[in-house]
């Protein structure tokens, strides 16, 4: 009696690992790169969405671009699989970050992390000046709209030092 209970609560527990298996999201998975001035249209999947641990607003795909078209600064560092600009010059400075974009479909936010929190740079202006320190980051983000398509043309998204005049 205890071998049919023995074997009966292990192929039971093989059932629910096997069905767990096909049920798990897989591993996050960028989304392709876009250039400025086109129009950038995917069909996103799960695996390209991140939630913003401040924002209950839901998930986010994390636009992706070309560095050398968003800023010439060689201290601004661009990681490819979190589609993050980093800054590393070596003291705190002031930069001018400026975008402008056309979205039907998207409500796009750009955003700057400091002490591992997200905050908007959204205003009214489509320009912010961010005082940052090294290891500060900044990206740009679509939030998941209806039937998970992306469809956007960021015309302008531009990193430089800014100076006071």
């Amino acid at each position: 009696m205890n071998k049919i209970f023995t074997i009966l609560l292990c192929l039971s527990m093989i059932c629910v690992s096997q069905s767990c298996d096909n049920d798990e999201i897989g591993e996050y998975t960028p989304l392709p790169k876009l250039h400025l001035g086109e129009t950038f249209k995917y069909q996103c999947i799960p695996e390209n969405y991140v939630q913003l641990a401040y924002d209950t607003l839901g998930k986010v795909a994390v636009l992706n671009f070309y560095k050398e078209e968003i800023t010439d600064l060689d201290y601004i560092n661009y990681d490819e699989h979190t589609c993050t600009f980093s800054f590393h010059k070596g003291e705190t400075a002031k930069y001018k970050i400026s975008w402008d974009y056309q979205s039907e479909t998207n409500s796009i936010r750009f955003i700057y992390s400091q002490n591992g929190m997200w905050y908007r740079m959204n205003n009214s202006k489509n320009e912010y000046i961010l005082e940052a320190n090294d290891g500060m980051a900044i990206r740009a983000v679509a939030y998941r709209a209806s039937y998970d398509l992306l469809n956007v043309t960021v015309y302008r998204f531009r990193i430089e030092e800014y100076e006071e005049k």
